[in-house]
């Protein structure tokens, strides 16, 4: 048989993604290799490179996921996440819904004091969660709908009572709305470029949009929390240079696009997936044609080879999903696949643009974040939405205004982005329920809110898990937007960092018991 006759036809969005595959010489993979083994140096610094500063030193005003990269060192939280997505005691030593779950009783350290002298007790978690309630501006009110107030039983007990269901509070209490602040520094002027906490680190120094440094906090309830004396957090976009500072010694631990991977191990680099809850998802404008019409948002979803993206754009690195969650997460519902009635299927995505009266295909407009993997996203989802008769116009935007332009200023038709960390389930899907920043259309079904709500009924993860799964099966008949794939992107770390056993960087890393060697 001649070569000739092995070709096989490629839709022309093939090529693209081939063409995108070749303009980087090593492929994914990279290999896992331990973290330094010598000698912890006590008064060694520390040091990791991100894309972004915090948003806000204040938890009660950030809406930013990946703020807690940061958060983690200057403020403890009442609840932790330990290596295996457990939750597992930090300043609450236990808690447990009592009165048939219409309240949560904590029980708190007693040997916790704040940066500036202030006692850690009852009375400071009721001040917390009392600000996050009623603060204005505040973030996390919506978190707390269901709270109907704060007692202080003693001491070192305090009782959340409920109004409505509240197993999410648990694993909401491991993230910004566990962080506990010093009452006595709530009118502290500078509070957002301040941080007044009882975490293993005080700030030091801030200089927005290049560095944080923290120093160990010495009279901290943990001592063997911070192994090292200083910690500090650089800002660099530019994937290239994440990993020349490793190289050329500037710091410790970061992650790279996927193509580095390879790339990153021949140059000495320890290199592994990160431990990652972020989805790579396409969101629509509901509020206008031609998304308003939930056949072309089908269409949209069947005119996405998710496979295609993972292997040509991420270098195999990745997982495809139909649901906000990876594959290996607590609440993942096997119902949902990127198979089959979400599946890839150009055809069905024609007939239904022919359905809702676009039988010559449709024009809209793609909003790009100016992110290095979200512009590759993008150059591939071009001729692949093409092909199936969505013809897409792209303009870029900077990545921190993409929220504004497209939610608040309801710029655009579409765009993909990337999900943030989330402690509870039922987080990222609130974004199908009316009234959200980020459904200012209110589009949403009446069956997936009783969902949602029902989905925060119940004290332990056995006991929502049914109606978790329905409220992922309601969410496809809304589908406001998609996703694409589980991102898990590599991270990299030279031979001075250690870790404590049984530690995976992620993709948002905590620093806890993390070191250098001498």
């Amino acid at each position: 048989m001649s070569s000739a006759t092995t070709l096989r036809w490629r839709p022309r969005w093939s090529i693209v993604l081939l063409a995108v595959l070749a303009l980087v010489l090593s492929a994914c993979g990279g290999t896992a290799r331990s973290a330094g083994t010598g000698e912890i140096d006590p008064e060694g610094t520390f040091r990791y490179v991100f894309v972004q500063n915090p948003s806000t030193f204040d938890p009660h005003k950030s809406a930013n996921p990946w703020d807690m990269i940061f958060f983690r060192l200057v403020y403890d939280q009442l609840i932790m996440e330990d290596e295996t997505g457990e939750l597992v005691p930090q300043l609450a030593t236990a808690w447990e819904f009592v009165d048939d779950d219409t309240a949560i009783v904590l029980t708190l350290r007693d040997d916790v004091t704040f940066t500036d002298g202030t006692p850690f007790n009852a009375e400071a978690v009721k001040a917390n969660i009392e600000r996050a309630m009623t603060m204005e501006g505040s973030t996390q009110k919506g978190a707390l709908a269901r709270v109907a107030g704060v007692e202080v039983v003693d001491e070192f007990t305090a009782r959340v009572n409920l109004s409505g269901p509240g197993g999410n509070l648990p694993a909401l209490f491991s993230g910004t709305l566990g962080s506990m602040i010093s009452p006595a520094a709530f009118a502290n002027p500078d509070l957002d470029q301040n941080p007044v906490g009882s975490g293993m680190a005080t700030l030091a120094e801030y200089i927005p949009g290049q560095i944080t440094r923290y120093d160990r906090n010495p009279g901290y309830w943990d001592p063997e929390a911070a192994k090292a004396a200083h910690y500090e957090i650089y800002v660099q976009t530019s994937a290239p240079t994440r990993m020349n500072m490793l190289q050329t010694g500037q710091a410790e631990l970061t992650y790279l696009d996927p193509s580095q991977a390879d790339q990153a191990a021949a140059a000495g680099l320890n290199t592994a997936p990160s431990k990652s809850l972020s989805i790579m998802s396409m969101y629509m404008n509901t509020g206008r044609p031609p998304f308003d019409d939930i056949r072309v948002r089908q269409a949209m979803q069947h005119a996405v080879d998710r496979q295609a993206i993972v292997d040509g754009v991420f270098f195999g690195i990745g997982q495809p999903v139909a649901q906000y969650m990876p594959p290996d997460y607590w609440a993942f519902d096997p119902a949902v696949t990127p198979e089959g009635e979400n599946g890839y299927d150009p055809a069905l995505a024609r007939r239904l643009l022919a359905e809702a009266g676009h039988p010559d295909g449709v024009e809209f407009e793609m909003i790009v974040p100016g992110l290095d993997d979200h512009r590759a996203v993008a150059e591939a989802l071009v001729p692949m939405l093409a092909e199936a008769g969505l013809r897409a116009k792209t303009r870029v935007v900077e990545s921190p205004t993409t929220a504004v332009t497209f939610y608040g200023r309801q710029e655009g038709d579409a765009f993909p982005g990337m999900g943030a960390p989330f402690q509870d389930p039922t987080t990222v899907y609130q974004a199908s329920l009316p009234g959200q920043y980020a459904n200012p259309w209110n589009t949403s079904t009446p069956q997936f809110q009783e969902a949602w709500l029902e989905a925060l009924a119940g004290s332990t993860r056995e006991e929502r898990l049914p109606a978790m799964h329905r409220m992922v099966e309601e969410e496809k008949r809304i589908l406001k937007s998609f996703p694409l794939h589980a991102h898990v992107p590599p991270s990299a770390w030279t031979d001075r960092a250690v870790f404590p056993e049984g530690y995976q960087p992620a993709y948002a890393p905590t620093f806890r018991g993390v070191g250098v060697t001498g």
